[in-house]
């Protein structure tokens, strides 16, 4: 992992708990918005921190629809609540098939204004520093975005 790739076991499915875990959502929607606010960046999700393929079975089984697809109208709509649609433009989903397990590559693109996650009732401002996502506090934010997005 570094500043422009994060690696997430699953999307939803929680290992410890056996079930869905809405916090593990908000980590990966969290890296997602960071990449958004910053330079751009790549996640991929069926993949350990070191770098061992786990696949995206554990999630699918906790959809609706429990395929490739399932998974991307999930992934859409937790988008969608915690960020906006608008923001969707910005991120490209590719699934691959890995020892003979399914990941999904995350490719972001840097927006073109501030991207807020909202979750809890409030909004949030996260940008990725080295290998890291890091929440900015109020009084930060604005200083960022003059630098980041200079007129």
């Amino acid at each position: 992992e570094h500043s422009r790739l994060e690696l997430k076991q699953t999307f939803r499915y929680d290992g410890k708990t056996k079930d869905v875990n809405k916090i593990l959502e908000k980590a990966v929607m969290k890296t997602i918005a960071a990449f958004l606010n910053a330079d751009g960046g790549s996640l991929i999700i069926g993949v350990t921190d070191n770098g061992n393929v786990y696949g995206l079975e554990d999630d699918y089984h906790t959809l609706v629809r429990k395929d490739r697809d399932g998974f991307e109208n999930h992934f859409n709509l937790i988008l969608k609540q915690m960020m906006g649609a608008e923001f969707r433009q910005y991120v490209h989903l590719s699934f691959e098939s890995i020892e003979e397990k399914d990941v999904c590559l995350v490719e972001v693109s840097s927006s073109l204004k501030p991207v807020y996650l909202k979750a809890n009732g409030s909004e949030e401002f996260f940008i990725r520093t080295g290998n890291t996502t890091s929440q900015l506090k109020i009084s930060e934010v604005n200083s960022y975005i003059e630098s980041h997005w200079k007129k």
